[in-house]
This record gives C-alpha cells, structure tokens and sequence, in this order.
C-alpha cells in the first residue's frame, strides 16, 4: 500500500514540489561543491553538468525497459473509519504506458481534475480547474520527483530487508469484489495491516512499481522489491491498516470497480487545458546558478 499511497502523495504535491526544488538543488549542489571542489568552482561546476547529463541518460535507458500496462481502470477507496469526512477516492485508468489518476476528496473539491504519468516519455502532468472554471496544467519531469519518491520507496524496503518489518502468507482466503485473495500480514513499528492479494485481477502489483521504480528511482529491478520477494505478486484489493500508540487513525485500502479493457481515450488527453512544461533537472540547475 505504501507504493500504492504514494500516487496520492504526488497528486497533491505536485504543484508545491517545484519551488522547493530549485531551492534544494542549489543548495545541495552548493555544499557538494564545497566539499569536493572548494578550490576550483568552474570545476565542481563541470562535474555537476557531467552528473546531471549521466542521470539524464540513465533515466532515459530505465525508460526503454518499462512494459505497457493492459488497458483496465478502477477505482482505489480509502476510508478512515474514526473520521469519514477524510475519506479520499482515486480512479485509475491504465492504457499503453500511461495512467491517468481522478483524486476525489468527500470533504472538499481539491481543484485538480486529474494526474496523467506517461512512463515512457518520463513524464507526469497535472491538470486543475480553478474556482472561477479556468483550466490549466503543469508537465513535469518523473525524475524531478526522485528525491522524494526514492527516499520512500528505498525506507520501505530497507525495513523488510533489516527485520524492522515483517511480511507473512498466511493460508487464509476469502473473496473481495469478485476476486479471490490471500491473506499477508505486515507489521512494523509503527503499523499492524492485512493485506488481501489477488492475482486473478489481470495485473501485477509490481508491474505498476516497475514502471514506478524505473521513472523516479534510476531504475531498480522490480525482482529487488522486498514487497515481490515476499511473494506479494498480485494486486492488493484490500489493505486494513491498524496504527499503533495513536500515532495516526485506522485506514482501509479496498480496489474497487476493477474493469478489465476500459480506460477511455480522453482521460489521457489535456485538451482544452493550457499547460506549462515545468523546467527539468539540469535547467533548474542552470537558473540556480543565476541565482
């Protein structure tokens, strides 16, 4: 569930994360510089142009071995049962290499419409209507949310991989809309959840967190995934998280409206918005400099 949430997490991100870069990326590449070249600028300089060009063509390699999803949608249901009016809904739709995301909030209208990543072309655009019914959107670079998305992902993992977590099959199934699934129970510090897994669905849980890794984290093998190790490879239809020591309230992860061969065309399309393409890596890099 935790690569699963971290859609929602760029959903809503999305429009803060390009500020905040600049700033980071300049003064990570500051200290970087003092450290490894205080004495000659132009050189450290040279080194985080030849840096940014070799992250550049990894990323582009990671992208060519990225596989098209088959065409289906559904719908993912997060409900907090001792606080409702929190309840957020995200409709997925998957076609090509492409997944295009709906985020609904019970409580309040978020004003973004939709979230389109392209996988192949390494990209993630955003589209919004504002209160007054003006539309626009904002293409980004996937790589330009490596630093969070990497940090995340390489957390969770570690945890499993170290015994800080646990993933066990258990022998217990049961049917959750329409699909027979598999009991795994996971635990940490922090968290007690089931976890309901099917493989009847038509598509693999990490065959999302391939593409994933592939675009935000320079291209880790989905066979390195301790989710996939832990023999977790199908999809979770439903993931019960328990928090311990009041750390946060109960959450429920249930797929729903699972449709095998739908993903309408114009849920891909940003036509009729007026989109920004952000600036990359290396051009935030290079207006850093001016700065």
């Amino acid at each position: 569930m935790k690569q699963l949430l971290l859609i929602v997490f760029f959903s809503i991100l999305c429009g803060n994360i390009a500020m905040a870069q600049r700033y980071y990326i300049r003064k990570a590449i500051e200290k970087d510089m003092e450290k490894k070249h205080a004495a000659d600028k132009q050189k450290g300089e040279d080194a985080v142009d030849e840096r940014l060009d070799t992250w550049e063509a990894n990323d582009k390699a990671s992208r060519e071995k990225i596989s098209p999803f088959p065409t289906m949608s559904m719908s993912m249901v997060i409900e907090y049962p001792e606080k409702p009016k929190n309840n957020v809904t995200l409709d997925y739709y998957f076609k090509n290499y492409e997944c295009a995301s709906v985020f609904k909030m019970q409580k309040e209208n978020s004003g973004i419409d939709r979230m389109i990543m392209n996988f192949k072309a390494g990209t993630s655009t955003m589209l919004m209507t504002d209160r007054k019914g003006k539309k626009t959107g904002m293409t980004m670079e996937l790589k330009n949310y490596d630093w969070v998305a990497k940090n995340a992902v390489n957390k969770s993992n570690k945890m499993l991989e170290d015994g800080d977590a646990t993933i066990t099959a258990t022998d217990e199934y049961k049917t959750i809309e329409g699909f027979k699934c598999r009991k795994y129970l996971y635990e940490d510090q922090n968290y007690k959840s089931d976890m309901w897994v099917s493989n009847q669905v038509g598509m693999d849980y990490m065959q999302f967190n391939q593409a994933a890794y592939s675009a935000f984290a320079n291209a880790k093998n989905q066979n390195n995934n301790a989710y996939y190790k832990a023999g977790i490879h199908g999809v979770v239809i439903q993931h019960h998280m328990y928090p311990k020591g009041g750390r946060s309230e109960e959450a429920i992860m249930t797929l729903k409206n699972i449709k095998s061969g739908y993903a309408p065309d114009e849920m891909f399309s940003s036509a009729g918005y007026e989109v920004t393409k952000m600036p990359s890596m290396k051009e935030l890099w290079k207006a850093s400099q001016d700065d």
